[in-house]
């Protein structure tokens, strides 16, 4: 499969050269819209490349494209804090199971399980605080889990001169449903400095715990790195994010190494609330 990496970079370059003026503020709004648990409503559109390795025949020969669109919608309550749900909408090209009859690999393009969560956010002392949930609902499709996931989340974000940094750690537990069980513990940690006029680098990878797997196959430890934009494009403020993530620990039989990832995300109003 082709590595749209390079592409994602030119479009990324291409849109802040093309882009108008948008005034001294635009460095203060790329940190907020960095912020998980801001009231910013958005319109995300990410595509993912993701290459594969490990100890069965053929692992390293495995990649797959995933495209997903994973609208914010943030409420803002009588009482100044928010509420906000962001629900996730994947369908992914080629994705690789392995066969234990023919020992290859088989490949599938398909709808994936729809992965939601739900957070109430607050501020504090200059902190942005959360709690919620997050889950995932079957589909039915060939690659789905066939499980119910559900599980709580907590948010911790310090806006700072220089950038933004937080932590957001979830849990996924099966619910119900007819696939193997599932019970696995994340955190994604982030980190972004702003540079000017809507530049940002930084990370925001996650490491998960998979309470299920066999001893030693536990974690999965990504490090990355991501470069960001906010900017206009004509009269529509929107963010670009193009970044690569590694795993540096991961299962020994079969898991991704290599994702790169281009996101375009418009900025726009919130239809559900007036």
């Amino acid at each position: 499969m082709t590595n749209f990496f390079p592409l994602a970079l030119f479009l990324s370059g291409w849109a802040g050269m093309a882009a108008a003026q948008v005034g001294p503020s635009i460095d203060e709004l790329a940190r907020e819209l960095s912020n998980p648990g801001a009231a910013n409503a958005t319109l995300n559109f990410k595509f993912e490349y993701r290459s594969f390795d490990g100890s069965l025949p053929g692992a390293s020969e495995q990649d797959s494209f995933t495209t997903t669109f994973q609208p914010v919608l943030p409420f803002v309550l009588d009482n100044g804090n928010n509420l906000i749900f962001r629900p996730a909408f994947p369908y992914v090209v080629g994705q690789p199971s392995f066969n234990l009859g023919s020992n290859t690999f088989d490949t599938a393009s398909q709808f994936g399980d729809l992965p939601y969560d739900l957070l109430y956010s607050w501020s504090n002392n200059g902190w942005t605080f959360g709690a919620g949930l997050v889950g995932s609902v079957p589909v039915g499709s060939s690659i789905s889990s066939d499980n119910w996931l559900l599980g709580p989340s907590f948010l911790a974000v310090r806006p700072t001169d220089w950038g933004i940094w937080g932590l957001f750690p979830f849990h996924n537990e099966k619910v119900d449903g007819s696939g193997p069980d599932v019970s696995v513990t994340s955190l994604q940690y982030f980190l972004f400095a702003s540079l000017s006029d809507g530049w940002q680098v930084g990370m925001g990878p996650t490491i998960s715990y998979d309470w299920n797997a066999v001893s030693g196959q536990e974690w999965t430890v990504p490090i990355g790195l991501t470069v960001a934009k906010t900017t206009a494009i004509g009269r529509q403020l929107v963010k670009l994010n193009a970044g690569f993530e590694y795993n540096v620990v991961r299962p020994d039989a079969f898991a991704s190494d290599w994702k790169f990832t281009f996101t375009f995300s418009p900025v726009v109003k919130n239809p559900f609330q007036k």
